[in-house]
Formats: structure tokens, C-alpha cells, sequence
């Protein structure tokens, strides 16, 4: 097991043993965790051996947007046991717990971007797309990626086929806001018909053991409000019709209004 994984062991025996514990609200926030990190301080002491040993941080590293959610009420609710699981699991020199923001992904351009955002009126429709480089745009929406493109524009074309009294509604890159302070921005909701479906569109990055596991945790709130989440790898959008096929055939994801 490398630093990485039993650093995400510490983090979901952590969020389990509080969950068992009733603290629902504190087990869903670090479901949220992007990842976890021990970090040294500039604190130190000695062994009775005389070993110097600097102090270690548990680093709850989050989106920006949930940073807030970690009060100082709930931080003093989850360090005690994630320092007691970190010292069980070898961290024998952990003794605190911060909560910083994600660095976010910039572009090279991202002076341009940020300057034409002070020109822009606030808007809740992507959010996180405002300072990423070259995002497409369409109906005036805008898009997370090349993929995601293109799973609109099929969505648009079964849209255009279903009669006016069963049609759906496409909604791409919507801030949604769900239960203890996630506020979460899916590539596309589909709403029509009485129902709601979520469709992430997963390139490469979502292989990424952190980033699966991020994705996971996602998908179960989603169906805690009774919403489906379809995951398209990109390799199935690589043939013209395949995305089609994917959407509206005997598997369908969501499929026709009507059908």
C-alpha cells in the first residue's frame, strides 16, 4: 500500500467510525474530501531515545466551495477520531487537523480569463468553467469539454424528436446545492417525464484512484434524492453513432420521451 492509499484509509475509517457514531453530517463532509494529506508543522519535540520528530497535520484538502462547510464546531467534531485513526494506522506524530482549498486548474491564459470575468455578471451556470481556457459554448451554455459538446448536441437532437407534450430538458453545468452544504456542479441533468438523470462524461482523470473514489462518493448522493447518475467514458463517444445508440437503444440511459 503506497502514502497515497493509506492515506485514503485513514480518511474513510475516519468518515465510517463517525457514521456509526450518528454524526451523519461530519461522515458526508469528508466523503467529500478530495483527498488527505500529513503535512509536517514547524512544531518538533524528542523521543525518550532522543529521535527529533517534527508534528505532523492531517490536511483535509476540499473544493473551495466546501471549506466553509468545515466550521470550527465540526472540525472539533471530526479531528479526534481521524487523529486516533492516523495514530492506529502509524501516523505516531499527528496531533492536529487543517482544512485547506484544492489549487485549482488554471490555463495559460488565465490573466485573459480572469479580466473577462470582471466584465461578466455573476451567474450560476458554469462556475467552474470561468477561468478554464477555450470551454465551448452553445445556446448560450456553456460546456465543460470537447465530450461534453457532443452528449449535448445528441441530447438536443432527441429533444428535437419527442412531441411537445413529453419533451425533456437539458441543463448543463447547473450549480446544484445538496444536504450538509455540497454545493456540486454535474455536467448534465436531463429532466422530462417525471424524471431526473445526471450524466458525467469521464475522460482519463477519472481513472485517478482519488478521483474515482470522489466520483463514487458523488454518485451515491445523487441516489439519495432518487436522481440516476450515467457515467460515458469518452472512449464511447469516439464513433458517431455510438452516443446515440447509447442514449436512445434497448440499453437506453434515458431515452425518447414516450418511449
Amino acid at each position: 500500500m503506497d502514502a497515497d492509499e493509506e492515506a485514503d484509509l485513514v480518511l474513510a475509517q475516519t468518515a465510517i467510525l463517525l457514521d456509526r457514531q450518528g454524526d451523519r453530517e461530519a461522515a458526508q463532509l469528508l466523503a467529500d474530501v478530495t483527498y488527505l494529506d500529513f503535512e509536517n508543522t514547524d512544531d518538533s519535540y524528542r523521543t525518550s531515545s532522543g529521535t527529533h520528530v517534527y508534528v505532523m497535520a492531517a490536511v483535509l484538502y476540499v473544493d473551495d466551495h466546501l471549506v466553509s462547510a468545515f466550521t470550527g464546531e465540526v472540525r472539533e467534531r471530526i479531528a479526534p477520531v481521524l487523529i486516533d485513526v492516523a495514530l492506529r494506522n502509524g501516523y505516531t506524530a499527528v496531533d492536529r487537523m487543517y482544512v485547506k482549498q484544492v489549487l485549482p486548474t488554471v490555463g495559460k491564459d488565465w490573466r485573459s480569463h480572469l479580466r473577462d470575468r470582471a466584465q461578466e455578471r455573476p451567474t450560476n451556470q458554469a462556475r467552474r468553467e470561468r477561468t478554464a481556457p477555450n470551454h465551448p459554448v452553445e445556446d448560450g451554455l456553456a460546456l465543460g469539454s470537447r465530450q461534453e459538446h457532443q452528449v449535448y448536441q445528441v441530447l438536443k437532437r432527441i429533444q428535437a424528436t419527442t412531441p411537445s407534450d413529453r419533451t425533456i430538458a437539458i441543463a448543463p453545468l447547473p450549480g446544484v446545492r445538496l444536504q450538509a452544504g455540497h454545493t456540486w456542479t454535474p455536467d448534465i441533468i436531463v429532466l422530462g417525464n417525471g424524471r431526473a438523470v445526471v450524466f458525467e462524461v469521464d475522460g482519463p482523470p477519472h481513472r485517478d484512484r482519488r478521483r474515482y473514489a470522489d466520483d463514487r462518493n458523488r454518485d451515491l448522493q445523487w441516489q439519495r434524492c432518487g436522481i440516476e447518475v450515467v457515467r460515458l467514458p469518452v472512449e464511447d463517444l469516439q464513433q458517431g453513432g455510438q452516443l446515440t445508440n447509447r442514449l436512445t437503444g434497448p440499453n437506453k440511459a434515458f431515452g425518447r420521451a414516450g418511449a
